[in-house]
């Protein structure tokens, strides 16, 4: 008779990762409790701490207050709208004009600015904390100092593939194997009002 007993693959098992057109390989190992907190708060050092959509969408209203443009009034019912309906593409898509007008205005720049930081920190800790090996040519030979890889071995992989690695790294590490992260392109409408200048 048939050992029906269902194959159990443990939550720690590694994951060569291999990028198209690459001929360089990555381990990636998802982290433990005590090696997630340690990325979280070196995350947190090193990228701070992103605003939240409510502050987001708070810092837009203030910054179409601060610009005044003439059609303030729709603009700010668009953000009321996109906050109210997230998962609604199409005015999603609105919100996105909007925000070209006010991206550069410091009320707005500010929170921006620190959404950017902290995105762009993810991947690169993320990699520090689960990368176990690579091999490839052109690759350092591959050493783990305390628990993470050394910036200096770190900066010497090409910059694309460490974004690629590092957040598969950050899934494995926060959400699980199973975890894919989706994102949908949103198409500005044709009839989405823009902020237009007193006039």
């Amino acid at each position: 008779m048939a050992d029906e007993t269902p194959v159990v693959f443990s939550a720690r098992e590694t994951e060569w990762l291999t990028l198209p057109g690459s001929p360089r390989s990555y381990l990636i190992q998802p982290l433990t409790y005590r090696e997630r907190s340690a990325m979280r708060r070196e995350l947190r050092r090193v990228g701070g701490i992103p605003p939240e959509r409510p502050a987001l969408l708070e810092g837009m209203r203030e910054a179409l207050r601060q610009v005044e443009p003439a059609n303030l009034d729709a603009c700010l019912a668009i953000v009321d709208e996109a906050e109210a309906t997230p998962d609604d593409a199409g005015v999603q898509a609105r919100l996105a004009l909007v925000e070209q007008a006010v991206v550069d205005v410091p009320a707005y720049a500010a929170l921006t600015d620190a959404q950017v930081r902290h995105n762009d920190a993810v991947p690169y800790v993320a990699a520090r904390h689960g990368l176990r090996d690579w091999r490839g040519p052109g690759l350092p030979a591959f050493a783990r100092v305390d628990g993470v890889v050394p910036d200096d071995l770190l900066e010497e992989l090409p910059a694309a593939e460490i974004g690629i690695v590092g957040w598969r790294a950050y899934v494995l590490a926060m959400l699980g194997r199973s975890a894919e992260g989706n994102s949908a392109a949103l198409s500005p409408s044709p009839e989405s009002p823009t902020p237009t200048p007193e006039g």
